[in-house]
């Protein structure tokens, strides 16, 4: 007895001794199946789109075939490089993957497992600094339930959304103080996308003027500063040909600023600031933390697009790295301060704030305000699907599809977005400015596949004229019509085509 009482009491202390450790493994745990499930629901319930799974997949599965970052541009409406539009080489890291399995879940289910494991560093950093592993585990909970984070995981994939955890382990080495695994992970956030050098260089100004360390400060300010101009206007200008397309979004600032600085301060853009910043109340306690969201923030608040400011898409994600690091920080100086009423204060704002925003934005299926409903498509338009994602697989085959088919037609060497990226609204094109740059993209397909919902009913809309051009083109068949999925061939070339299914929709 008194063997077995000391094996239990061991076992008491062990748990005891790690409970923050096992309760940070149980909302990992919860965290990845959560989002591992929805996000690929999400595809599976046509939620998804060509912006940009579609891309992703082509590109990463075009390097595992040899094809090194290789993508038929939408703009140029070729293959090329993948850097003509963005610079995010990390992607090449899957390629070896897709030599088993060349299926976009991969890339959904590993950015979900890499982002929950930034919960992880950030345990362990916030202990690092506070010494306190229960607030370290309520700072990691709070990850887990920042809304901005769980709608970037719902958003297809992008690579940026990886620099959160990389920027969290370069955080912790740079602390440990060891220097090359710091930078190993600077080099490696880098890689997911152009603009992640001028985070570095505002990071190294950081460095330099709040921790006194001039000699990393100014390594890496060099660094950030270095990658960042030879990326903007050397690399991705070399293989697009000409400037990168992001820089139109700023064009209003030099040729309208009194229009610019009226919208400057505008309802939408007020929004913005307040999701950003409130719930990171603690973080004005370092206010030299701020110079790390400064860049981000920026370029997204004085963006045209006002998706870069929406909390649907990826957009903030290396501003919550900054944010999540300055508010170990802020809280660190917090635990110092002496007026309990002003702590009080602090710590009831804070948490009704994450409150708030939790139940405003976070996406679940229950309780929060915008709750999360993908709906399942019909039977007879999985079959649909799922028979030409068969008879198509041949890489060789060239397609176009519309814009929500896309991630599942895309592993193939070349690729034809049917419509177009609805964000050229927001930039302010009209209808017939659309379609006439977007009416002869499929023209390059050898098959077009149409899901009919897709299609406005409106007869001045883009989508509907591109579709009606399509629908009278002679060198294209309609061969299938089931689902409310259409397939096209091209004429071109072809002894015999074959009437697959009925005409008729049910």
């Amino acid at each position: 007895m008194k063997i077995q009482n000391s094996k239990f009491n061991n076992l008491k202390k062990i748990f005891s001794k790690n409970i923050c450790f096992i309760i940070l493994s149980f909302l990992f745990l919860i965290f990845t199946i959560y989002f591992s499930y929805f996000s690929i629901k999400r595809v599976y319930t046509l939620n998804s789109y060509y912006y940009d799974l579609g891309i992703m997949n082509q590109v990463v599965y075009n390097t595992s075939r040899g094809r090194f970052l290789e993508m038929t541009n939408p703009t140029f409406l070729k293959n090329m490089s993948r850097l003509a539009i963005h610079f995010d080489p990390i992607l090449a890291f899957f390629a070896p993957f897709y030599w088993f399995w060349p299926k976009f879940e991969i890339l959904l289910i590993f950015q979900v497992l890499f982002v929950g494991f930034g919960g992880f560093v950030l345990f362990f950093l916030a202990d690092l600094f506070l010494k306190n592993k229960k607030i370290s585990l309520l700072f990691s909970i709070l990850y887990f339930l920042n809304f901005h984070i769980g709608r970037s995981l719902l958003f297809d994939f992008h690579a940026i959304t990886l620099a959160i955890p990389l920027f969290f382990l370069a955080f912790y080495f740079y602390h440990k103080k060891n220097y090359p695994l710091y930078y190993l992970f600077v080099f490696l956030s880098l890689l997911t996308k152009e603009h992640v050098g001028f985070f570095l260089v505002f990071l190294g100004i950081f460095y330099y003027f709040n921790f006194l360390d001039k000699k990393n400060g100014i390594v890496t300010f060099l660094i950030g500063l270095f990658s960042f101009l030879l990326i903007i206007f050397f690399l991705i200008p070399y293989y697009r040909g000409g400037n990168h397309f992001a820089l139109s979004y700023y064009q209003p600032i030099k040729a309208n600023p009194k229009i610019f600085l009226s919208n400057l301060f505008n309802g939408e853009r007020i929004d913005y600031l307040k999701r950003i910043f409130l719930p990171f109340i603690f973080n004005f306690l370092s206010p030299l933390s701020f110079l790390m969201v400064l860049p981000e923030f920026m370029i997204n608040y004085l963006s045209k697009n006002g998706n870069m400011r929406s909390y649907y898409f990826h957009y903030q994600s290396l501003i919550i790295a900054a944010l999540f690091y300055g508010m170990i920080l802020g809280y660190k100086k917090f635990n110092s301060l002496k007026n309990k009423t002003l702590k009080i204060f602090f710590l009831a704002a804070f948490f009704l704030i994450n409150f708030y925003y939790f139940y405003r934005y976070y996406p679940l299926p229950f309780f929060v305000k915008e709750k999360i409903v993908y709906l399942p498509i019909s039977p007879e338009k999985k079959k649909s699907i799922d028979l030409w994602k068969k008879i198509l697989k041949n890489e060789d085959v060239i397609l176009s599809t519309t814009p929500k088919l896309a991630p599942f037609f895309t592993a193939r060497k070349q690729y034809y977005n049917f419509l177009f990226d609805t964000a050229l609204y927001d930039l302010g094109y009209s209808d017939d400015l659309i379609f006439n740059m977007k009416k002869n993209v499929y023209e390059k397909a050898s098959y077009v596949i149409i899901n009919k919902e897709e299609i406005s009913s409106n007869q001045k809309k883009a989508s509907y004229k591109i579709y009606n051009k399509l629908a009278n083109d002679k060198n294209f068949y309609l061969i299938y019509n089931q689902g409310g999925i259409e397939v096209y061939k091209k004429i071109q070339n072809v002894k015999f085509t074959l009437r697959l299914g009925g005409q008729n929709d049910n």
